[in-house]
C-alpha cells in the first residue's frame, strides 16, 4: 500500500515553510517528521481488538508486557512522537 503524503504548503523564506494548516517549521511539508498522510491509511487495531504482543519500557525504564502485566484489566496505550520546533 502506497501512502500519499500531504505536501501542501509554501516557502516563506530561508528554512521557513508554512503547511496547509498554517504551521511554520524549518522543513517543508511532506519531508522528514512532517510526512502527514492523506486519505485512508492503516492506523493499527480498532477499539476492542486485541493488540499484538507488546513489550516496551515505561517512563521509569522498567520493562512492561502489555498482556501479562495488566492482569486482565483494560489498558490504554499511548504513542507520542516529537514535533519539529
Amino acid at each position: 500500500m502506497q501512502i500519499e503524503r500531504d505536501t501542501r504548503g509554501v516557502e516563506l523564506g530561508p528554512n521557513q515553510y508554512e503547511d496547509a494548516e498554517g504551521y511554520i517549521a524549518p522543513l517543508p511539508a511532506g519531508f522528514g517528521p512532517r510526512s502527514n498522510p492523506l486519505g485512508e491509511f492503516p492506523t493499527g487495531p480498532g477499539i476492542g481488538q486485541r493488540l499484538p504482543d507488546v513489550v516496551a519500557l515505561n517512563s521509569d525504564g522498567k520493562s512492561v508486557d502489555v498482556h501479562s502485566d495488566r492482569d486482565g484489566k483494560p489498558v490504554v496505550l499511548v504513542f507520542t512522537r516529537s514535533a519539529v520546533w
